[in-house]
């Protein structure tokens, strides 16, 4: 009798591995491949450039329009300015022409975006900067309008990296709303945090759609690891889920 009840508990212990084998989903890669990390490296060095124009364009015209009234605000953000996008623009012609930093793209991203989170702050603050509280009141909607253009559409170009999208993206939708808050102007203000949430979700749209496409393209792969004895000989682990048998 004892011996049947040890055959019943070994089957009952196989059925409930079966049923845990059955429910266990394997997780996920919380990460990308490596391919598909590179290929968005790629697609942010590429499409930067027309981010930094865009950038820079806007510079000069608001530089013109701003230094009528205030020279020594215009020159003095302008300087700040175009210091920080010649910074960038060098080190994305480094990386583009196979300088050295080239072979190590991941730490040519964290220094690229540390760049440009100096240079969406700089760029966002023209309307504290740029112009003072008692500015005129067309001006200073042209500032607050063209920033944060110039904002989320430098945003968009670098929407390959999230990071670098946000250091364009987020100071171009806060800048503008405290220059807005300063002014009193709360229909303006309303206007513009509309604004900037409508294009904070087109910027996180873009780069998740970027980054789904560049893991489709490259997805992870599972090699066979290969794991040496204390004899010196191979032994082959292949990555499979393990299976309901027990050696019970």
């Amino acid at each position: 009798m004892a011996h049947a009840m040890e055959v019943k508990d070994a089957r009952a212990l196989q059925r409930l591995a079966e049923e845990t084998s059955r429910s266990f989903k394997p997780a996920r890669p919380k990460t990308r491949s490596r391919a598909a990390l590179l290929e968005m490296i790629d697609l942010l060095s590429r499409w930067s450039a027309a981010g930094l124009a865009l950038i820079a364009g806007i510079t000069v015209y608001l530089a013109i329009i701003a230094g009528r009234d205030f020279p020594a605000r215009a020159l003095a953000w302008t300087a700040l300015l175009i210091c920080a996008v010649w910074v960038c623009r060098r080190m994305r012609a480094q990386f583009r022409a196979g300088a050295a930093i080239a072979a190590r793209p991941f730490r040519w991203r964290a220094s690229y975006t540390s760049c440009l989170s100096v240079l969406g702050v700089v760029f966002a603050s023209a309307p504290i900067l740029l112009t003072p509280q008692d500015a005129p009141g067309l001006i200073s909607l042209q500032v607050v309008v063209l920033v944060m253009v110039g904002g989320f559409g430098a945003a968009l170009f670098h929407a390959a990296h999230p990071t670098s999208a946000a250091a364009f993206a987020v100071p171009g939708a806060l800048m503008p709303m405290l220059a807005a808050i300063r002014g009193g102007d709360m229909l303006l203000t309303s206007a513009l945090a509309a604004t900037s949430v409508a294009g904070l979700f087109v910027v996180f749209t873009l780069s998740r759609t970027i980054a789904r496409n560049a893991g489709r393209r490259n997805p992870r792969t599972r090699f066979v690891r290969r794991e040496i004895e204390p004899s010196g000989r191979y032994v082959e682990n292949a990555p499979t889920q393990a299976t309901s048998k027990s050696a019970i």
